[in-house]
């Protein structure tokens, strides 16, 4: 049996935070996510990667946006963004952060970015955002 739609675009989103140059999260300040505890534990593994906090008061409702260096690469919200560039990911965001800390250190564990076939399942697959959202849509009317 393969991954699921959400364990293959958590493992995606984790690859693209770690291979990111500046990681800015922003959520409502309501959030309880523990942005300092996945700063430290990946900058013990891998210092380059710099991740900066944001809890951004205009943001409104249970949602997570993901940047690097300025432009949005995931979006953890039931809303679906436009832009097809961006990882849509429609899920809680409390669980979605508990998954997503465990995949990244996981593969910061293994050495990724700097390592090959460390990637954790996809990784030797070109990202299709369109497709993973065509599955996400036939998830939700289910």
């Amino acid at each position: 049996m393969g991954l699921s739609t959400y364990d293959l675009s958590l493992w995606e989103i984790s690859r693209r935070a770690l291979r990111s140059e500046k990681l800015r999260f922003s959520f409502e300040r309501k959030t309880k996510i523990d942005l300092q505890k996945l700063s430290n534990a990946i900058s013990d593994s891998a210092p380059s990667i710099i991740i900066e906090m944001e809890k951004d008061e205009k943001i409104t409702g249970d949602q997570i946006i993901i940047r690097n260096n300025g432009k949005i690469i995931g979006l953890i919200s039931q809303s679906e963004p436009r832009d097809t560039d961006c990882l849509w990911i429609p899920n809680e965001i409390n669980k979605f952060w508990n998954d997503f800390e465990k995949r990244v250190l996981h593969l910061v564990e293994a050495g990724y970015p700097g390592c090959i076939g460390c990637g954790g399942p996809g990784s030797n697959n070109e990202w299709n955002e369109e497709q993973n959202r065509i599955e996400f849509r036939e998830l939700r009317t289910k």
